[in-house]
């Protein structure tokens, strides 16, 4: 609970009386002197009428009678002036009797009296600090508005506190600065970097102006309301989605962790967007394409279905031949967006958005670039000529040659895995009736001859998929985009429901980057080692072992959160920067860090080998945790499956000890397990209870100070070793962090 403290200035007692009687602040007159309507103010607080009270100090007198406070000569001055010690005197006393006539107001009361502005002092003006009653009033009402929709009673996400007030809007008031302390009681909703600072008016000012990303030591009122409103308005919309996701609870749909997860996620997407710079405008055009332009460009190997920063899943085949069914009824299908590149070879297209449904088209009618390459292994391995033919003409009479060559069945699940074709629905199929029915259950290449009706024509099944056909897709493409302007068109597709997420857009903005391609790689979450990150094939067979450990750890494919797992603990050991304290977010964190990459052509990260020795030592201190005995770990700081951040903070200790001790470090680790056990059991290792970006790098810090600690790593050796290697180390600023008290 905040603790109540007697006022330190006029100003601020002043600005006390004022806010006690609901009245709002008039300015100290000549002489810093205070106006007689301020000890009227406060007289109505405990339902008293000095209007017919001759003198300021004889105000003062009869306020003092009521509350029965001592009032003598040290309480006011010649000139009918009311020193500070009166005024003191009559504010804590009448604090005092609002307590003891409603005692639950007591926390509330001391809270905002503590956060109020002083009164300006005459001629000074407005002073330091935000001045929320000089801004438009809609500017007012709108952050009043969404202040009292935000205290409305409810859950609130994991981590995340605030304060059900259930206000109405006309309760937010500007005059008298009660408006930070209903901010702040529901600033868990805005997802700020760290708590608001409650000590001062000032303090809470420039708190407020640093976390929505203003200088504190300039303060521009107006800008911070506009932003004010904007992060309001946000939060109110993803309270709104939150809920939603809650209400959804009750079928199965989501639980409040998963509802949280959801709230971080949508909160980390707009940050990613907000931290994007401008650049410039974008060349694009629109325009309609035959299937068979398509096909034609993934056989030429001109069409990239899968860049690094794409999805590596397919979809389940049902959907594949749903969508097929709705090419061949003629439903028109949503617009491929495509990235158009220049290289030495000639043009090639990376598909931005529409992987799956070309991948379906594709697959259906045998001509996956994957399957294609797969069947011309087939041919040679198995010694059969025109085996691609086969493949082709007759895919039952190729399925039969497999079995007989090979020992693994053709399931659907194999056949999805080499993007192999897939039959039509069998059964009754409404979307196949009509002149349809006779394709169900078939192959294309049983049926590509067969004669439907396509957009009004009856014609050959195969002038759909093979030649220029009057049904065609919209296509939208991007011209010589850079890294940059995808991430902008990322963003954009996900206002527009995709539905992307923020490691995708990470992945689509800097995977250019060798250091991005190590990280996929090395991750798991890009399997195409020559194509991707073809300087990390000489040491594969030590690298391997990472995506193996994180799976077994709960971090599996989907998502790229083995690649977000592994870029957060380089971003810990590298970032380097000029703030005392880490508070920006972890997605920051990493953005940061491929930033400086991008941006320093001489940055260590350009040359491929470092890439590569950092991927080793990641790898390496993963190695490191996978010898530790599950069972060292106490329950409080695992949680059963490792989290994100207990995992990242000791894989970031680890990875320190790595740099120092190379390959010693798990037998030194080994000799330590009962050190690890027992530290990893205290509280100095439990979750914060809060998860503002700040306090969890503070947790990080406590975990990575106190492995190095046991295992006797010198923290100014690891930190030299660092800068040696890759030219930065955050691994100083980091364990500085660890002594940070909790908030």
């Amino acid at each position: 609970m905040t603790k109540y403290e007697t006022a330190a200035s006029k100003a601020d007692a002043v600005a006390r009386m004022y806010y006690l009687g609901g009245r709002g602040p008039e300015a100290l007159g000549p002489g810093s002197k205070e106006k007689r309507s301020a000890l009227e103010s406060l007289a109505r607080a405990i339902m008293l009428d000095l209007s017919e009270v001759s003198t300021k100090a004889e105000c003062g007198r009869v306020l003092a009678t009521r509350l029965r406070v001592n009032w003598d000569a040290t309480c006011f001055s010649a000139g009918d002036t009311i020193t500070l010690t009166g005024m003191n005197r009559l504010v804590d006393g009448v604090v005092e009797h609002m307590v003891a006539a409603e005692p639950g107001v007591e926390e509330r009361l001391v809270r905002e009296l503590m956060i109020l502005a002083p009164v300006p002092r005459g001629s000074e003006g407005q002073g330091k600090g935000l001045h929320m009653d000089t801004i438009a009033a809609d500017t007012q009402n709108s952050i009043a508005e969404f202040i009292a929709e935000l205290s409305q009673e409810g859950d609130a996400p994991n981590g995340r506190e605030f304060i059900a007030a259930n206000l109405l809007a006309d309760e937010v008031k500007f005059s008298d600065g009660s408006w930070r302390a209903h901010l702040a009681s529901v600033q868990g909703w805005l997802a700020l970097p760290e708590d608001l600072d409650q000590t001062s008016a000032e303090e809470f000012d420039r708190s407020l102006a640093r976390a929505l990303g203003f200088d504190p030591n300039a303060v521009d009122t107006e800008a911070v309301a506009a932003r004010l409103v904007e992060r309001l308005e946000l939060a109110a919309t993803l309270r709104t989605a939150f809920e939603d996701a809650l209400e959804a609870s009750s079928e199965g749909g989501a639980t409040i962790g998963s509802a949280t997860q959801q709230w971080n996620e949508a909160w980390q997407g707009l940050e990613e967007e907000e931290e994007s710079e401008s650049v410039g405008p974008i060349v694009a055009s629109a325009d309609t394409w035959p299937i068979s332009e398509f096909v034609q460009l993934a056989s030429d190997d001109d069409l990239e279905l899968s860049p690094s920063y794409q999805r590596a899943d397919v979809w389940p085949t049902a959907d594949a031949q749903q969508l097929i069914e709705s090419v061949l009824r003629g439903i028109p299908l949503p617009s491929i967006i495509l990235l158009k590149e220049l290289t030495e070879d000639g043009t090639r297209y990376d598909v931005v958005d529409g992987k799956q449904r070309l991948t379906s088209l594709l697959r259906f009618t045998g001509k996956h670039p994957v399957a294609l390459e797969t069947v011309r292994a087939k041919a040679l391995e198995w010694g059969i000529d025109g085996l691609e033919d086969i493949f082709h003409e007759d895919y039952p009479k190729f399925r039969k040659l497999w079995k007989q060559h090979e020992l693994e069945s053709l399931t659907a699940k194999v056949e999805r895995r080499n993007y192999f074709p897939f039959a039509l629905r069998k059964g009754n199929v409404k979307s196949l009736d009509g002149d349809l029915q006779h394709l169900r259950g078939h192959y294309y290449s049983e049926i590509r001859k067969d004669a439907i009706t396509i957009v009004g024509e009856k014609r050959k099944l195969y002038s759909l998929f093979e030649q220029v056909s009057k049904y065609k897709i919209p296509v939208i493409v991007y011209e010589s985009a850079t890294p940059a302007q995808v991430h902008e068109v990322f963003s954009l597709y996900n206002k527009q429901g995709k539905h992307l997420n923020a490691e995708e857009i990470r992945n689509a903005l800097y995977h250019h980057l060798a250091l991005m391609r190590g990280l996929l790689i090395t991750a798991g979450d890009s399997e195409n080692i020559e194509l991707v990150a073809p300087f990390l094939a000489a040491e594969w067979d030590d690298l391997q072992s990472t995506p193996v450990v994180l799976d077994d750890y709960g971090f599996g494919k989907a998502g790229y959160k083995r690649t977000k797992v592994l870029s957060w603990v380089l971003a810990a050991l590298v970032v380097q920067d000029d703030s005392q304290e880490i508070t920006r977010s972890t997605a920051a964190h990493i953005n940061l860090m491929l930033k400086q990459v991008a941006d320093n052509r001489r940055s260590k990260f350009r040359d491929e080998e470092t890439v590569l020795d950092a991927m080793l030592l990641l790898d390496h201190a993963v190695d490191a945790l996978a010898v530790i005995p599950a069972e060292t770990w106490a329950p409080g700081f695992k949680h059963g499956k490792w989290q994100e951040l207990q995992l990242v903070g000791t894989l970031v200790g680890l990875a320190a000890a790595c740099a120092t001790y190379g390959d010693d470090t798990r037998s030194i680790v080994d000799a330590r397990l009962n050190a690890l056990a027992e530290a990893s059991a205290s509280e100095q290792w439990r979750r914060p209870r809060k998860t503002q970006s700040k306090e969890q790098w503070k947790h990080t810090g406590r975990v990575v100070a106190s492995i190095m600690e046991i295992l006797d790593v010198d923290p100014d050796e690891a930190h030299d070793v660092l800068v040696s290697r890759y030219g930065s180390s955050g691994l100083d600023r980091l364990v500085r962090m660890s002594t940070l008290t909790d908030e």
